[in-house]
């Protein structure tokens, strides 16, 4: 074996010594596992709820005509439910509003769905004279969120999103007399302020 021959062969053994004392990187340098892979995640602030007036007129009912009667209640406003992206990553509706219905009280209304824009009737027994509002309303329920979706090694979290969403989950009509003093958070009390 010439001597050029023998310094390649020996450079070679020199690098292949250098790989196997290198190898492969520990199992104790690997990036652990903190999340599900494609598990979404939101965490939720300022979460609030209120009654909205979304049908609502005001009637007076002399002596002489109390009792049960059918009114009609004009419509007002209209309730969504649904979500605004502030930014990040985008998230559909339906699993925003889901993520928010696990943090509320009550079922909340379909993404997409809204509230009646039309008059609605309501019956009511108007047992004493003077001035009313009849109404319908929705507890409205709206809130901040940050979603985040666990990435495809399960090592972190990936698509931050950010925005707002609203939606409502109970539905109530009737009347309230404007001299009354009906107990605070109630729709009536909201249907007086409103509208007496």
């Amino acid at each position: 074996m010439n001597k050029k021959f023998m310094s390649i062969a020996a450079a070679t053994g020199l690098a292949t010594a250098s790989i196997v004392v290198l190898g492969p990187v520990s199992a104790a340098n690997a990036v652990p596992t903190v999340c599900e892979p494609g598990y979404k995640s939101a965490t939720w602030t300022n979460l609030s709820s209120g009654w909205i007036v979304t049908h609502a007129k005001q009637i007076n009912i002399p002596a002489s005509s109390t009792g049960t009667y059918t009114k009609t209640a004009t419509y007002r406003k209209t309730v969504t439910s649904g979500r605004e992206v502030t930014a990040g990553g985008s998230y559909s509706a339906s699993w925003v509003i889901s993520s928010m219905d696990a943090h509320v009280s009550g079922t909340l209304t379909k993404a997409g769905e809204k509230t009646k824009e039309t008059s609605e009737s309501v019956t009511y027994n108007f047992n004493k004279p003077g001035a009313y509002v009849v109404f319908s309303g929705v507890k409205k329920a709206s809130g901040y969120y940050k979603a985040k979706t666990c990435n495809a090694r399960g090592t972190g979290w990936t698509k931050v999103g950010y925005g707002k969403a609203h939606s409502w989950n109970i539905q109530a009509e009737g009347a309230v007399k404007c001299t009354e003093r009906p107990a605070s958070g109630t729709v009536k009390l909201a249907a007086k302020r409103g509208y007496c």
